[in-house]
């Protein structure tokens, strides 16, 4: 099928749904009738700089709002108020892809088996079975170490917003007058914001390994206790030691998440690996 010459008269029928045009517009979904002008090399590039500056603003104010505003993305979303920010289902499948990016690199990878082998210690339980393993199956353990690691980041990019239901359970469990949508959408938000403070947390890591340091940890944990301490009245109209009870219950119900879900990942990963087929 050819594409119709521009240079034929108008469109009787908008070319998206061929719903009959009574205007510039179509009034059912909003495209506009293609026509000549649109080839000129003047509109195209006029629509791509106001394509790119639209999509930039949007993002730049999208993460400020977000970092310095904790709250007001859920807060105007759910007030209508949407085409200003980015979706938060892409903001968070963006930023989890950023984060999920730096902790599988070489030195930082949190998602690495090896890295849960150094934490217990050499000569631990599940390092002498899987080098037993490897033998079985005629190959170094290095060779089953990088197979394991493999599902157990496949797993995880799949099991992702597992996280996001299970915090918005915890949502609806001290906020149940609402709906189960409105905590998915906060949960978005939040866990955005936990994902880019990692980010930044990253590169600590990356300059100094991971060690346990105490103090980052509390300085983490003061973070997204403020975070949530601030952003749980713009969106549930809470106020006083009832905001920081539950700001402290989520973190809380966070950190059981985070860790069920790793674990979980990691086990089926054992299973993907190990298990004969």
């Amino acid at each position: 099928m050819t594409a119709p010459s521009l240079h034929q008269p108008m469109l009787q029928n908008c070319p998206e749904c061929e719903t009959p045009l009574t205007g510039k517009y179509c009034h059912e979904c909003g495209e506009k009738p293609p026509d000549a002008h649109d080839l000129t090399l003047k509109h195209f590039f006029q629509h791509g700089l106001h394509e790119l500056t639209h999509f930039d603003s949007k993002i730049f104010r999208t993460l400020k709002t977000l970092i310095f505003e904790p709250g007001v993305l859920t807060a105007d979303y759910l007030a209508g108020r949407k085409k200003r920010y980015v979706a938060p289902l892409r903001l968070f499948l963006v930023i989890f892809a950023i984060s999920f990016f730096l902790y599988t690199r070489p030195g930082v990878a949190l998602y690495d088996i090896r890295f849960v082998i150094s934490a217990n210690g050499p000569g631990n339980p599940l390092e002498k079975t899987l080098e037993q393993r490897a033998e079985k199956m005629h190959m170094s353990k290095e060779a089953l170490f990088d197979r394991l690691n493999e599902h157990w980041q496949h797993d995880l990019t799949f099991f992702q917003l597992g996280d996001v239901f299970v915090f918005a359970v915890f949502l609806a469990a001290v906020n149940w007058r609402r709906y189960f949508v409105e905590h998915l959408i906060f949960s978005l938000h939040a866990l955005s914001f936990t994902f880019l403070y990692g980010c930044a947390t990253w590169f600590y890591y990356w300059h100094f390994g991971f060690k346990q340091n105490f103090v980052l940890i509390l300085i983490s944990v003061a973070i997204l206790l403020l975070y949530l301490y601030r952003a749980l009245p713009r969106v549930y109209a809470t106020s006083g030691w009832k905001t920081l009870l539950r700001a402290c219950l989520l973190i809380i119900g966070l950190e059981i998440s985070r860790v069920f879900f790793m674990s979980f990942t990691m086990i089926l990963a054992l299973v993907q690996t190990l298990v004969k087929r």
